[in-house]
């Protein structure tokens, strides 16, 4: 297994309990709701499977998987993201490791990815305060990454 996939696989591998908070947005009203994200090892380690579900109780639910890997022609770690919206991925989201912008924590480090779509681009990051403390912001832009606007921010602890 690449060094990249060990990295990518010992940051996100295993059970997620935490809440998410989202913002009013085109998509819907915002509010806060408990979130769940599973992410397990598949294909003998080359790929990681995330099952996510946001439960906003009588708001209802939001649900999403994902596919993260690594990609060693290009040197690039990929998310493909499918939810309950419906829309279907024209390309991965290409991504890598290294500082976060807009994380309060000075020097904190963790995964940036970009989705393009018509509708505009998401940029989910991911970084780990402390040990099994995941953090996590999806932000979205019309101008093609000019301006960002949060949309998500969420809060997960590792079980087991």
């Amino acid at each position: 297994m690449q060094e990249e996939m060990r990295r990518l696989t010992a940051a996100f591998a295993g059970d997620w309990v935490g809440t998410d908070a989202v913002l009013p947005s085109p998509f819907g009203p915002g509010g806060p709701g408990a979130a769940r994200m599973t992410v397990r090892s598949a294909l003998n380690g080359h790929h990681l499977v995330l099952d996510y579900v946001f439960d906003r109780g009588e708001a209802g639910a939001f649900t999403a998987h994902g596919v993260l890997t690594w990609d060693p022609d290009v040197a690039v770690h990929l998310l493909f993201w499918f939810d309950d919206m419906g829309y279907v991925p024209a390309t991965p989201a290409p991504g890598q490791w290294g500082p976060v912008e807009g994380v309060e924590e000075p020097g904190a480090e963790g995964y940036t990815f970009i989705r393009t779509s018509p509708r505009g681009r998401a940029r989910h990051r991911y970084w780990w305060p402390v040990p099994d403390h995941m953090e996590t912001a999806i932000d979205r832009s019309t101008d093609g990454g000019q301006t960002w606007t949060p949309f998500l921010k969420g809060s997960y602890r590792r079980q087991g």
